[in-house]
């Protein structure tokens, strides 16, 4: 119930793990295990790679009223996603760009990343499915469920009856 995604590296980097479920920002730790690895995506129910939740970074700019603001407001946008300035950001904090040609390169630059950026093509967003700013009042009664059934205060079933009452209201 309380592991994260560090507790979980921390646990494989052991070597009494068989898997451990981590991100491109592992990548250069699982080089210094010091035993063999692989990497493989999450498979999907019907094969292939699971569409994974995106997360990340985003660039957004907030609505002004100055609009004069906005044209320097694109150029900074314009900027910091260049497929250079993209590469040089990704490469540095150890993700997958979200575009094409940036990702091209990324895996030039490093094969192992493949796997990572399939998963991004098949990733679907937290709020997709119509959920909208719904998602967090699905969310946050699906996680409860899950701790609840993990910790055994809650049976599963009833457990995730209770967030699917949740949700449908």
């Amino acid at each position: 119930i309380n592991n994260t995604q560090t507790t979980s590296w921390q646990e494989f980097a052991t070597g009494d793990f068989a898997f451990g479920e981590n991100g491109t920002w592992q990548l250069a730790n699982a080089k210094t295990t010091g035993f063999d690895y692989g990497i493989i995506p999450i498979p999907a129910k019907d094969g292939g790679t699971a569409p994974a939740p995106t997360g990340g970074e985003f660039v957004s700019i907030p609505v002004q009223s100055d609009t004069a603001r906005y044209a320097t407001s694109q150029k900074l946008v314009t900027c910091l996603t260049s497929t250079d300035n993209s590469l040089t950001t990704t490469t540095t904090l150890s993700y997958i760009a979200p575009t094409e040609a940036v990702q091209a390169k990324q895996v030039e630059q490093n094969a192992e990343l493949k796997v990572w950026v399939e998963a991004v093509k098949a990733a679907k967003g937290r709020t997709s499915d119509n959920l909208g700013t719904k998602y967090p009042k699905i969310s946050e009664p699906m996680w409860g469920a899950v701790q609840a059934a993990l910790s055994g205060s809650t049976a599963p079933q009833e457990a995730m009856a209770a967030a699917q009452a949740s949700a449908t209201q």
